[in-house]
């Protein structure tokens, strides 16, 4: 290998050590992550609640389990996304 080889590899070796910082744009969809995730889980909760009080007819039972599971498969979408972003910071 080259003296110029070995420069253009630890050049690249460098870059990928340094620590990359969020964008505006990663920044802004990080906090409204955090806003979305902590509503999601409030109706999440919320949605527990009420399927678990005993009043419901079984077609409200229905619309609130697929709600429910629509709210899960949201939820494990934006914390992965948020998770991404918080190690970047």
């Amino acid at each position: 290998m080259s003296k110029k080889d070995e420069w253009k590899e630890a050049k690249k070796e460098a870059r990928a050590n340094e620590k990359r910082k969020l964008t505006f744009s990663e920044k802004r969809e990080f906090e409204q992550l955090g806003k979305d995730i902590e509503a999601m889980e409030s109706e999440r909760k919320e949605i527990e609640t009420s399927m678990c009080s005993g009043t419901l007819s079984a077609d409200q039972i229905t619309k609130l389990s697929k709600r429910l599971s629509e709210i899960n498969d949201l939820l494990d979408e934006k914390e992965m996304r948020w998770l991404e972003l918080s190690e970047i910071q």
